[in-house]
């Protein structure tokens, strides 16, 4: 299995609102703040693809493509 970063990404996400809200209410809402643990699988200019969970012969499941600009912080973890 090839060895990985393991890294904690700090990220906004898209919030989406269903109610009706008061026109003067709209300036309240912001993006969810995200944290993503889990292994560096790749990264470009674009995006940041990480997987929260590997098995022993490097398979992972549950991936993560967090577009660049989204990304509030990057923190390898040891």
């Amino acid at each position: 299995m090839r060895k990985r970063q393991l890294i904690e990404v700090k990220w906004d996400d898209i919030a989406g609102y269903k109610n009706w809200r008061a026109e003067d209410s709209l300036n309240r809402t912001s993006p969810s703040k995200c944290v993503t643990v889990g292994w560096k699988m790749q990264s470009d200019r674009k995006v940041l693809r990480v997987a929260s969970t590997r098995s022993d012969t490097g398979d992972c499941v549950d991936l993560e493509v967090i577009p660049r600009g989204c990304i509030r912080s990057i923190r390898r973890i040891e």
